[in-house]
């Protein structure tokens, strides 16, 4: 067995090592990854890192713990780790070992490496827990450890504090020998252990990497290898290779800029104040000519129009808009102030994952078709029909910022200083705006089609169990502001226990209507919306659901109070929500913290605490919930950690004859445990039961706010201005697809 797996890792190493069809990571000092334990290091014990900020990591070994080697025939384990910060790692592990136990608990651990890296011979100390509160501690330590990285060597020893694993001193020593294989030695205060991990690159540009460790206890039983098999996705989806080449500028790309003006600091533009002579509008030196704006008319319906003749004035804009429907956008208007000043407004239906996405490829065109005309672009988002945020940039400098090839921190900090954004658009008087068809968004509707995933692990009764259902969620845009969505929930598969006379039989819901609202969203200020619902709120609950949310200023700060009042047609039961919430948001890393108190959906009342972070599209949230149960007086503690994403293309389809079919903007997924409680009577004391309702739910679903109209609370000026590279990535996406498009033409 020994033979065999060396065999096939060193086979491993040849092949990915030598295959053009892979993608190597690029080298690093030490590759941090997932132990045999819920914490990054060697092979039992940690190291003083931490696994990459912004990575999420599985891994899956069969080890057999050495506290019961002799009890049981084999033990799986399931281990996760999320890099929160770049000093901070949190996750889990769920392991099953039949005879002996079966836990589902969480670990974290923080270092000081960020502290030290500038001092590359200072060694590095961390900190951590595993198999944190939980009623059941089978494998509970804490631990305190050094890490020295010497040449191709990292030394570690530490003091682990018990009492189930590493009490006492412990170290070992991880030697590169290859930049992706990695050999290990250790000793866990009870074994020595020796093993290899190979650290298997991206596969083509697919964003997942893999791992593969192989050890082997010298202690006991020396020839018996345990395995484990692990892989990397980074949160927001993208490869992480800075040393891939960028593609070549497209033919119809925006002339680049090779640097920014410095013979005078761009001024602030807002609303109210008066806009510089045209002639001193600051523009970039470009370091090519700009192309000619140039219209013909599309080859299909479905393709945007691409340039043919100079068209200026009132035929510019005219064309603007054509092109801006013929993509797909709604609601579109196009229109000169003060003839100096260019307005288009829109409405987004096409990128789900993030508005930026859409102003980028607006303000591409805007800039490649109207450069030279106007000083200024005003921009304004719409979401059904209702302006929400307005964006004023120089033309010149967004021409610049998006037609250069590189990332230029000046042209990057010249644009933002120019630019403006405002939740204030009533200062649309002086406009005169272009005649035609806006492409009305009045009863488009979308089909949103996602699968819906229940599961409970490590309980009493099983190890995995899950109900996989697919929700279907109709929505309608009537007026402005109105929306009537329905959504239906239809079970596909479940596991055994949640068949008939099972123990959680009365989990699996019949397939249902879910949910028919008919939703008015209302700006009762600049910083203020109202969203307003009735209907059956809930399955057989009838009534009203409405919510307010106020974000003044740059919306750093953010107060969101919701009520809900309903009464179940079956059981005739009143079910009434109140919640009050306040967030702060800390734009450098996409962080926000929110604390939530009142009564939530299922009765219970207390309060909730919510730290969430952004990496891309992709938001990982820590949160607890401290309740008490309504129908029995039962207290609660309850820590979760959730993610949430797009589940749908980067851009959808368009509406076609009014119709559009997508996947949902944001799929979530949640596991949480609760912490030691006495509200149960049990022999073996206070354990962490799970209990008979969920805790902590808010009243929130596809038509709130944050989902139909603020970018999943991102649309705000402290948020947009910090991620003004998302414009231009999300232009030159779109000049690549129309480069694309073009080379297949005949």
């Amino acid at each position: 067995m020994n033979y065999v797996v060396t065999a096939v890792l060193s086979s491993l190493v040849l092949f990915v090592t030598s295959s053009y069809a892979f993608q190597l990571p690029p080298p690093q000092q030490f590759h941090s990854s997932l132990s045999l334990q819920s914490f990054s290091g060697i092979l039992n014990t940690p190291n003083a890192s931490v696994i990459a900020e912004g990575a999420f990591q599985g891994l899956y070994t069969n080890q057999k713990e050495s506290i019961w080697r002799k009890r049981g025939t084999y033990q799986d384990n399931y281990l996760f780790m999320v890099g929160l910060f770049n000093f901070v790692e949190i996750g889990g592990q769920f392991f099953e070992a039949p005879g002996n136990g079966r836990d589902l608990s969480g670990s974290v651990k923080i270092t000081s490496a960020p502290l030290t890296s500038n001092y590359p011979l200072f060694p590095v100390l961390g900190a951590g827990m595993q198999d944190v509160g939980g009623g059941a501690t089978l494998l509970q330590t804490k631990y305190l450890v050094l890490s020295e990285d010497l040449w191709r060597l990292r030394l570690s020893v530490g003091y682990g504090f018990g009492p189930d694993r590493m009490d006492g001193v412990f170290g070992g020593v991880e030697v590169k020998a290859h930049d992706w294989v990695y050999l290990l030695g250790e000793y866990d205060t009870k074994d020595w252990n020796a093993g290899i991990r190979v650290v298997l690159p991206y596969f083509w540009k697919i964003p997942i990497g893999f791992t593969a460790t192989a050890k082997s206890s010298l202690s006991h039983n020396p020839g018996t290898i345990d395995v484990a098999v692990g892989f990397t996705v980074p949160l927001d989806f993208k490869v992480p290779s800075p040393d891939q080449k960028r593609q070549p500028t497209p033919p119809s790309a925006v002339a680049a800029t090779s640097e920014t003006p410095t013979d005078k600091k761009p001024v602030p533009v807002t609303p109210d104040m008066p806009l510089p002579p045209a002639s001193e509008a600051p523009v970039p030196k470009p370091a090519a000519p700009a192309p000619s704006p140039r219209v013909t008319p599309p080859h299909d319906d479905s393709s945007p129009s691409t340039v043919t003749e100079p068209l200026t004035g009132t035929a510019g804009m005219i064309a603007l808009k054509k092109r801006l429907i013929e993509y797909g956008f709604l609601n579109v208007r196009v229109g000169a102030q003060d003839d100096r000043i260019l307005v288009v407004e829109y409405e987004n239906s096409l990128f789900n994952h993030n508005e930026l996405d859409a102003l980028g490829v607006v303000s591409g065109m805007t800039a490649e078709m109207m450069r030279g005309q106007y000083s200024y672009a005003r921009f304004v988002l719409k979401k059904k029909n209702i302006s929400l945020v307005q964006v004023w940039m120089p033309i010149s400098y967004l021409a610049g910022y998006l037609g250069n090839e590189q990332s230029v921190p000046g042209l990057a900090e010249s644009l933002k200083e120019s630019m403006s954004v405002s939740s204030n658009t009533d200062n649309m008087d002086s406009v005169t705006y272009v005649d035609g068809d806006d492409n009305s968004g009045m009863f488009t509707t979308s089909l949103v089609v996602f699968p819906g995933l229940t599961t409970l692990i490590g309980t009493e009764f099983g190890a995995f169990d899950y109900i996989l259902s697919l929700k279907v969620n109709p929505q309608m845009n009537l007026w402005k502001g109105a929306m009537v969505s329905a959504q239906w929930d239809i079970p596909l598969f479940w596991s055994d226990n949640m068949d008939d006379g099972k123990v959680y039989r009365d989990r699996r819901l019949p397939t249902r209507m879910e949910r028919l609202i008919l939703q008015q969203g209302v700006k009762l200020l600049p910083d203020m919306m109202a969203n307003l619902g009735g209907g059956m709120i809930y399955h057989d609950v009838y009534g009203t659901l409405n919510e307010v949310i106020w974000q003044p200023g740059d919306g750093s700060h953010r107060i969101r109070l919701s009520q809900s009042w309903g009464r179940n047609d079956t059981t005739h039961t009143n079910v009434e929500t109140y919640l009050a919430s306040y967030r702060y948001y800390f734009s450098p890393l996409d962080l926000s913290l929110e604390g939530t108190v009142g009564r939530f959906w299922f009765q219970d009342h207390g309060f909730k605490v919510e730290l969430k972070r952004f990496f891309g599209d992709t938001a990982v949230s820590l949160y607890y919930n401290n309740s008490t149960t309504r129908s029995d007086n039962q207290h609660w503690q309850v820590v979760g950690m959730q993610f949430s994403f797009p589940l749908t293309p980067a851009k959808d389809m368009k509406h076609y004859y009014k119709m559009q079919v997508r996947g949902t903007e944001q799929w979530r997924y949640a596991q949480e445990t609760t912490l030691k409680n006495t509200n149960r009577n049990d022999g073996r004391g206070s354990l962490n039961y799970i209990p008979d309702v969920s805790l902590g739910v808010t009243p929130d679903f596809t038509g709130s706010l944050d989902i139909q109209y603020l970018n999943r609370d991102r649309l705000n000026k402290a948020y947009i201005l910090s991620h003004l590279s998302r414009l231009r990535d999300s232009w030159r996406s779109y000049q690549a697809r129309e480069a694309g498009r073009a080379s297949k033409e005949p």
